[in-house]
């Protein structure tokens, strides 16, 4: 589904380049959960932004069913990610003046879409079916942070997109939240075949992901496949 070849990303600045990701090769099939690991300022978040297309590569290619990103204007581009894509980042983002309801809405309201009852209805299902069905009319400053991330989930599949993006999407939970929210995005990669890539720092979350990348210095270093535990 995803095939990223010899994808490069350096910051140019007056003091000189930052070479960030130097040459990274993957491919990622419809289905898959993988983790994305190492140490801070190894890349990881610089390629979840590249490959969520809301930062572009300095050199390589990112193909999404053969789609060819880089072939993409901005408009295109932003029309593309708010379909194709799901973005969970470690701070939740939503709207403080919104209703957990109306922040899953989001997407669909800024695609364009004219029917409101029927994004309503189904931003509604995608809440009770996370647990949330008595909360959804209530704001973000009213929920608590696990109950944040869990809108902010909602909100990411409501236009039923290809691949889910996690930046490290319970760093900002205690260990019993951020247990029970990965219990979440696993359940729905089992049940509802979404793919999902989750850069973590958390081992509780790679050792539980069928598939592990480690990237050192901006590359890959290793990539291991095996049995969810």
């Amino acid at each position: 589904m995803i095939e990223v070849k010899g994808l490069q990303k350096t910051f140019r600045h007056p003091a000189g380049e930052l070479n960030v990701l130097k040459g990274i090769d993957l491919s990622v099939s419809e289905g898959e959960m993988v983790a994305i690991v190492g140490a801070s300022g190894v890349g990881k978040s610089t390629f979840l932004h590249i490959l969520g297309t809301l930062d572009r590569q300095t050199a390589g290619n990112i193909f999404y069913d053969g789609l060819d990103t880089r072939s993409l204007n901005d408009r295109e581009l932003t029309a593309f990610r708010n379909r194709r894509i799901g973005f969970v980042f470690q701070f939740h983002h939503l709207l403080p003046e919104f209703t957990a309801l109306e922040n899953v809405m989001m997407p669909g309201l800024l695609s364009g879409e004219k029917d409101r009852e029927a994004l309503k209805a189904k931003a509604g299902a995608l809440l009770a079916e996370l647990g949330l069905e008595g909360r959804m009319h209530h704001r973000p400053g009213e929920l608590s942070g696990g109950e944040q991330q869990r809108v902010a989930v909602a909100r990411a599949l409501l236009l039923a997109p290809s691949v889910v993006l996690a930046d490290e999407p319970t760093g900002n939970l205690d260990m019993e939240t951020g247990r029970e929210l990965f219990d979440l995005l696993y359940r729905l990669n089992e049940q509802r075949g979404i793919t999902f890539i989750i850069a973590t720092h958390d081992k509780g979350i790679s050792g539980r992901c069928k598939r592990v990348i480690e990237m050192v210095d901006g590359r890959i270093a290793r990539d291991t496949r095996r049995q969810a535990a």
